[in-house]
């Protein structure tokens, strides 16, 4: 709360309010707008959608938001390699590790239709951004539950053997 108190400050003219901004990040028609911007492009992966592509300004008019998405990032990233480390899968670990990032931030960069409901869900809970890391380890592991397909699992396993 402090820390959006602070944002506020910094920005008192929001240009667009938190519900606007995961709305222009999430909505209807978003998913597949960042799809056919990448399908026009001749140049390849173009980054459209949220890693941030051509969003980035628009949701930088939200710093609140911005610094959710970030922390939400980062809380799951911290999760997963908590969750790894109690598997003691020795060396194997620190790949393990890396193949699980890559797969988050893919799918938070490009999330599918039946991730973004979650995630707008979590990005709207006030209570998980009271801190550096979302405490609220059960939040966390449900959504990378939801993140993490069988196919990046496998990724990971294949990683740590």
């Amino acid at each position: 709360m402090k820390e959006q108190q602070n944002l506020n400050t910094l920005f008192p003219d929001n240009l667009i309010s938190r519900s606007e901004a995961v709305e222009l990040l999430f909505g209807k028609g978003t998913l597949d707008n960042n799809v056919q911007i990448e399908e026009e492009s001749e140049v390849g992966n173009i980054g459209a959608g949220l890693d941030w592509g051509s969003t980035q300004a628009k949701l930088l008019l939200n710093p609140g938001l911005y610094w959710r998405l970030k922390t939400l990032r980062i809380s799951l990233n911290r999760e997963i390699r908590l969750t790894i480390n109690s598997w003691d899968l020795g060396i194997g670990a620190n790949a393990a590790k890396q193949v699980a990032r890559s797969c988050i931030k893919e799918k938070l960069a490009s999330p599918s239709p039946e991730i973004i409901p979650h995630l707008e869900a979590v990005l709207k809970q006030d209570d998980l951004y009271n801190e550096e890391f979302i405490g609220d380890r059960t939040a966390l592991q449900s959504l990378l539950e939801l993140l993490l397909t069988d196919s990046d699992q496998e990724k990971i396993a294949i990683a740590a053997a």
